[in-house]
């Protein structure tokens, strides 16, 4: 039986643990995510599978934030006064760019997302011009080229790393290998890594796709948040993510749960509400590695 007293066991693993420090000292940085897709074939819900068929009520699904659900969410990010990054599809911008330059004029952040949800990165020079063609359907919908991006499933392909620096991007977050910021080598450049920490706070994964009720999303995410706020008080900061779909998180029965969620962050000390750029140029800045 060990003899080491739980405040020396803490310690001792305390100093092993790589940690960072947020701005103003924060505890916790909250990320809130929300995806604006679109889809070419089906989207994440359907009736029944159609992998060679267009599933028109899959597709009207989707559909859905551009003509409701961003418009509700946003409304409730300018109620509770914070900003949160929106990786768009290029397909999105194209067919509904007045709602990306409302994004965009809101200051949100908008993220690379691949053309279309549904069509995976596919490497070599047809990625590389899927990526330009995403970026500048973005840019030319919100009047912001975005410097961060998320692949359609977070799947991006062996080439993505070496694409996005060549396109321009700061950080990507397709990697869900830690909690915290870092910067790797790609090459002989860097790529800046903002992980993705929304396993425990996903609409998709939590409530859309189970078919659970939104008391689920919002046990797992105060339960997150509460354990990870705990690690900072212990002097470890940390982050959380809370991911969100616009066809998904902004239908009526969601929307008071994001805003309970939102403020129960907003209830404890020292929270730091950060859009994915926000932590990646502090991560930079900081020269954080690990």
């Amino acid at each position: 039986m060990s003899t080491t007293a739980p405040s020396e066991t803490t310690a001792r693993y305390s100093e092993a643990w790589r940690t960072v420090r947020w701005p103003g000292e924060a505890k916790v940085a909250v990320q809130v995510i929300l995806a604006f897709e679109s889809f070419e074939r089906q989207s994440q819900f359907a009736t029944a599978p159609s992998p060679n068929a267009v599933n028109g009520f899959s597709q009207s699904y989707g559909e859905y934030g551009a003509h409701a659900g961003a418009w509700r969410l946003l409304r409730l990010f300018a109620e509770e006064d914070i900003s949160v990054s929106v990786p768009t599809n290029g397909l999105a911008a194209a067919r509904h760019p007045h709602v990306v330059r409302a994004i965009a004029d809101a200051g949100h952040e908008l993220v690379g997302h691949g053309w279309a949800n549904d069509v995976f990165l596919p490497g070599g020079d047809d990625e590389r011009r899927m990526i330009a063609e995403t970026l500048d359907a973005i840019e030319r919908a919100g009047g912001q080229r975005p410097v961060g991006w998320t692949s359609p499933g977070k799947m991006g392909s062996p080439d993505s790393d070496e694409l996005l620096l060549d396109a321009g991007i700061l950080y990507t977050g397709d990697d869900a290998s830690d909690d915290l910021p870092f910067v790797k080598e790609v090459g002989e450049r860097s790529m800046v890594v903002v992980p993705s920490v929304d396993l425990n706070a996903n609409d998709l994964l939590q409530w859309i796709l189970p078919g659970h009720g939104p008391a689920v999303l919002a046990d797992s995410f105060k339960r997150t948040f509460d354990a990870v706020y705990h690690e900072a008080v212990e002097g470890r900061p940390n982050t959380l993510g809370l991911v969100l779909h616009a066809h998904g998180a902004g239908r009526p029965t969601m929307v008071p749960t994001v805003r309970e969620l939102i403020r129960y962050a907003k209830g404890h000390a020292d929270v730091w509400f950060a859009r994915g750029d926000e932590i990646a140029r502090w991560t930079v800045e900081q020269g954080y590695r690990r």
